[in-house]
């Protein structure tokens, strides 16, 4: 209970922090605070952790003391949020972790890193193209579904980077997007669901069609909410046909793999089971069908 009090807590820091030094003290509380939780589970990827995010704080920390190397704080800022090309050590912890741990990586342990981005105003045109294939290609290929939610929160990092000169289009995004997530891994952890092999199990309909509503949803594909904050970032950004092309593909790519985890599921039958479980699904479909007619 102390651990997820002072992890709160190190996330209040973070948001409230207004300089370097105040940022990254809030970091370092914040990834004290999460090692605990991870060892619970694995000390193999609590160190990896730990290796990771040491490494990010040291070059963090030079760089806002010395301006000689001012221009390394994105490079560490990046390492911390798992972003592409520095994205291996996220992928290797996906893999075998639980689905509450994933969660966190993807959604809240990125607060930190992602207020330092903005405070740069990091737009990079290089890190935005990378984060976006590799979250795209990778997914292609693999069976984990883990893996699979890992490289498409790479992929959506690519879009948060492009809206770093808005606080606004950066927490709306930011929002909706973690709403998506945290509906869609509830279905699959209440289920205990790791793989496309289970998602062959007998469920209720209501179910099926609800995670693939969230799965589509966070690849962008309309008419669910994850296309209308997409849709939004390109719509108030002045962007080069490159990059826009690059964020457009990616989600293409995200689609097609997500759409096979649906179809995986529904042409599998069907069977009514915990009445929990229907709510939720329930939640999540209207959550992700009929918020969108806000936006039209």
């Amino acid at each position: 209970m102390i651990k997820w009090l002072c992890l709160f807590f190190s996330y209040i820091l973070m948001v409230s922090a207004h300089s370097w030094l105040g940022l990254w003290i809030s970091m370092e509380m914040n990834s004290l605070s999460f090692i605990p939780i991870m060892i619970e589970e694995s000390k193999e990827n609590s160190l990896k952790y730990f290796l990771v995010q040491s490494v990010a704080s040291v070059i963090f920390l030079a760089s806002t003391l010395n301006q000689s190397f001012s221009f390394l704080i994105p490079f560490a800022l990046l390492i911390k949020i798992g972003a592409a090309p520095f994205h291996m050590w996220l992928v290797s912890i996906s893999k075998s972790t639980s689905w509450k741990i994933l969660a966190l990586l993807m959604t809240f342990q990125k607060i930190g890193p992602l207020l330092g981005l903005i405070m740069t105003q990091f737009t990079s045109s290089f890190f935005i193209l990378v984060s976006a294939i590799i979250g795209g290609l990778g997914g292609i290929s693999q069976s984990n579904l883990r893996l699979i939610m890992a490289f498409s929160s790479i992929s959506h990092l690519s879009w948060l980077m492009i809206n770093t000169t808005s606080f606004f289009l950066v927490s709306t995004y930011y929002v909706t997007y973690l709403i998506i997530l945290y509906l869609v891994v509830a279905l699959l952890q209440q289920k205990g669901l790791f793989s496309l092999t289970q998602m062959s199990d007998n469920t209720s309909l209501t179910y099926k069609i609800s995670i693939s509503f969230g799965l589509l949803s966070l690849a962008g594909l309309p008419p669910f909410l994850g296309f209308f904050i997409k849709w939004m970032s390109l719509e108030m950004n002045i962007l080069p046909p490159f990059i826009i092309l690059a964020l457009v593909s990616s989600s293409c790519l995200s689609v097609y793999f997500y759409f096979k985890i649906a179809m995986s599921s529904l042409l599998f039958p069907s069977e009514m089971k915990s009445k929990n479980m229907e709510v939720l699904a329930v939640l999540s479909m209207g959550f992700n069908v009929l918020l969108p007619l806000l936006f039209l």
